[in-house]
C-alpha cells in the first residue's frame, strides 16, 4: 500500500521503485584521445544511444568501487571501432585520462524499454531465482552469451554455481517489479 500524505489526505506519495533508482551502463572509457580532452569509448549499446545523451549529465563509475561522478556529456562522435566523448569541463588529455575504465552509467528511466524477454544486465543481476516449486535456487550473478542464447549463472546458497541456458525450456517468468526469476532446472526441463 502506497505512503499517504499526512499533510493532504487522499495524495498519494508512491515510493521510489527499483526501476526508478537503477542505473544502466552504457559504455566504458577505455583512455583519452587527442589534445582537447576527448576520450575513447566502447559503447555498450551502440552510438546511437551514447549520443541520446549529450547535453545530459551521466554518472561516470570507476572500475574499483569508489565513489561515482557526474560529468555533463558534450559530444559523441566516431572513432572507428570506439566512440569519441567529450565532457564538458574535461580539455586536457591528462583529465581525460583520468577517467579511463571508468563506465558512463545513466537512470534506467531514460533508457529505451526492450522487447518482451529482453532485459538490461543491472534490471536482472542480482535479482533471486526460484523453481517452480517456489524454492530458492540462489541469486542470479551474472551471464554472458554462447553463441545464439545467453548462459545466466546462479550462484546458489552454499557458494556453488549453476549455469542455465536461458531458453524457453528453461525460463519460466522473469518479475522485474518484484525482482523475481522463475527457471526449469536442465534436469526438470522436457
Amino acid at each position: 500500500m502506497p505512503a499517504r500524505d499526512k499533510k493532504k489526505p487522499g495524495v498519494k506519495i508512491e515510493p521510489p521503485t527499483v526501476r526508478d533508482r537503477l542505473q544502466i551502463a552504457i559504455g566504458r572509457i577505455t583512455g583519452s584521445h587527442g589534445v582537447h580532452g576527448e576520450a575513447k569509448c566502447a559503447p555498450f549499446f551502440g552510438e546511437n544511444i551514447l549520443r541520446d545523451f549529450v547535453g545530459t549529465e551521466v554518472a561516470l563509475a570507476p572500475g574499483d568501487g569508489s565513489d561515482r561522478i557526474t560529468l555533463t556529456l558534450e559530444n559523441v562522435r566516431p572513432g572507428g571501432k570506439m566512440s569519441i566523448v567529450k565532457f564538458s569541463g574535461v580539455d586536457t588529455p591528462e583529465r581525460a585520462r583520468d577517467y579511463a575504465r571508468h563506465t558512463i552509467m545513466v537512470p534506467r528511466e531514460k533508457m529505451p524499454d526492450l522487447p518482451d524477454g529482453r532485459y538490461y544486465y543491472e534490471e536482472i543481476v542480482g535479482a533471486p531465482v526460484f523453481d517452480p516449486d517456489g524454492r530458492e535456487l540462489g541469486v542470479l550473478a551474472d551471464f554472458f552469451s554462447a553463441g545464439e542464447k545467453d548462459v545466466w549463472v546462479i550462484t546458489r546458497p552454499g557458494g556453488e554455481e549453476l549455469m542455465i541456458p536461458c531458453v524457453p525450456e528453461t525460463l519460466i517468468s522473469v518479475n522485474l517489479c518484484a525482482r523475481k526469476i522463475v527457471i526449469k532446472p536442465m534436469d526438470e526441463a522436457d
